[in-house]
């Protein structure tokens, strides 16, 4: 694929919203003041939180790690003594140093948020820093041009190109470093303008996160950057971070490179999903049967969705009990 400048979303890009969202978000606005302080509730988002760090390193082939460890992890902490050398494919103390930092990383977007400092270069690139803190190397090529590793460059943008090579045989070509500051002033422009416009959530953080993986402004960790910034456009309307399972990797790069073709429904519709099984997970686990009692109510509010591309005035919303602020402020190898 030739890289090309990235571009903005045509202004009918209401066909992508999700029908079932709003409702669901309606119905945990009317719950969140009093789940907001709740064990349950708090426990649930940490958990929740857990699992990004974990699966994030996992899409990548960061580490592996089997699922009966990952439950481990998630229910009670991220703790190097729960993780064997059998459970792995890598020392269990790094393992753990790389999802701490990527646990600080998802943590920081909600802080971020509370604090209402402006999207910008500046934060992208200390969420780079934070989520790569242990990584100390990356995979490059000698000037032999043979595979091997070369050491990590954290919170700044590559000096050299990162294109890989598809098992096709096709190189995938991303933004040429020489271009990179200016596809990422562009990038916050778009998302700026569109926060404003106040687009629906899950098509500004699809949109966000495609193209912010056109650019692959940094020499490693990329593909984890786009989530964490698709999580923080979630974040600030209210909602929960972008969970993207390893079982759903397929599903992912196929609906990224759907994108890169100019369709974005795909992507969107894996992030609506996502959300909607938080949503129905916080209100069943802090008000344990809101999602049955309500379901009707759920369906009735589905099919009186106002139209596609219509947007209520936004408001501060509160996920898992921090108060969000609304007002502007392929393989692993593809880095999807």
């Amino acid at each position: 694929m030739t890289w090309e400048p990235i571009t903005g979303l045509d202004d009918n890009w209401g066909h992508l919203v999700s029908r079932e969202l709003s409702p669901l978000a309606a119905v945990w606005n009317e719950q969140r003041e009093s789940l907001s302080e709740t064990e349950s509730l708090n426990e649930f988002n940490e958990q929740l939180a857990r699992e990004w760090a974990i699966e994030t390193g996992i899409l990548e082939s960061l580490y592996t790690l089997d699922r009966g460890v990952t439950q481990l992890l998630i229910e009670r902490g991220i703790h190097e003594t729960l993780i064997s050398h059998s459970s792995t494919d890598r020392p269990p103390e790094l393992v753990a140093a790389l999802i701490h930092d990527q646990k600080e990383a998802v943590d920081w977007l909600f802080e971020f948020v509370e604090s209402e400092r402006p999207f910008a270069e500046s934060f992208i690139k200390e969420i780079h820093a934070l989520i790569t803190r242990s990584q100390l190397t990356a995979a490059g090529r000698d000037h032999l041009g043979r595979r091997t590793e070369i050491p990590l460059r954290r919170g700044v943008y590559k000096l050299r190109s990162n294109n890989p090579t598809l098992a096709d045989g096709a190189v995938h070509e991303y933004c040429p470093p020489e271009q990179v500051t200016v596809e990422m002033e562009r990038l916050i422009e778009f998302h700026d303008r569109y926060l404003e416009e106040e687009m629906a959530p899950e098509v500004l953080s699809a949109w966000l996160h495609h193209r912010f993986t056109q650019i692959h402004p940094f020499q490693d960790g990329n593909g984890r950057v786009a989530r964490a910034l698709a999580s923080l456009v979630l974040i600030r309307a209210g909602w929960f971070p972008l969970v993207i399972h390893r079982d759903q990797h397929t599903e992912y790069i196929d609906a990224c490179e759907s994108a890169d073709r100019g369709d974005l429904a795909p992507l969107v519709d894996l992030f609506a999903a996502a959300q909607r099984k938080a949503f129905t997970s916080a209100l069943g686990i802090a008000l344990p049967g809101v999602i049955g009692s309500r379901a009707g109510e759920v369906r009735l509010l589905a099919r009186q969705a106002p139209p596609a591309g219509t947007r209520p005035v936004a408001q501060g919303r509160v996920a898992g009990g921090v108060t969000a602020c609304t007002a502007p402020s392929a393989p692993p190898s593809r880095g999807c």
